[in-house]
């Protein structure tokens, strides 16, 4: 099984993901992509053998939705976190301008977003279509997510590179994780 149907076979196969997808399925987010952290948790933790759970995680997902406004952002994100509080929703549309914290580049679309993660085992994203097949975006492929390599995109410097590694902790949770 090559490493993208791997991913796929996980998540379908995962009562929380199958629940998160179903879950935004309601909402009709446009290309709602869950990504990073969840995914690249999943497969580190179903590599070296560790129970997963997605409770423990921020879910981020991003959606392309260039006419909703802020304030409908706002309730969406707000009806999420109060109806389905056993998960912690990170929710972004792409298309809303971002926050003066945010020093990330707007993205114009989904794939160009997730290219720009800081590391690329967790530029990575999933998604579900309207008959239920799963979508795999991952601008620097799958490799790095399935080695457990942490190798920068380019998208911070090297300094802040190094502190969110250290800061993650992956070289001391998964202990086959490597820096590329």
């Amino acid at each position: 099984m090559d490493q993208q149907q791997q991913l796929i076979d996980w998540i379908s196969h995962d009562k929380n993901f199958t629940e998160i997808f179903n879950i935004l399925d309601r909402y009709h987010l446009t290309e709602a992509t869950l990504c990073a952290g969840s995914i690249r948790e999943l497969v580190w933790n179903k590599l070296e053998n560790k129970p997963s759970s997605i409770l423990r995680n921020n879910l981020d997902i991003y959606y392309n939705d260039p006419g909703e406004s802020y304030e409908h952002y706002l309730t969406i994100q707000s009806t999420l976190n109060q109806r389905h509080s056993k998960y912690l929703w990170d929710l972004r549309n792409i298309r809303l301008k971002k926050r003066h914290s945010d020093k990330s580049p707007d993205g114009s679309t989904i794939e160009a977003t997730i290219a720009n993660f800081p590391e690329k085992c967790s530029a990575v994203g999933v998604s579900r279509e309207l008959g239920g097949s799963y979508s795999i975006i991952a601008p620097y492929g799958l490799d790095d997510l399935f080695t457990e390599t942490i190798t920068t995109t380019g998208a911070i410097d090297e300094l802040a590179f190094k502190r969110r590694i250290e800061r993650k902790k992956w070289l001391t949770n998964f202990q086959n994780s490597k820096l590329g």
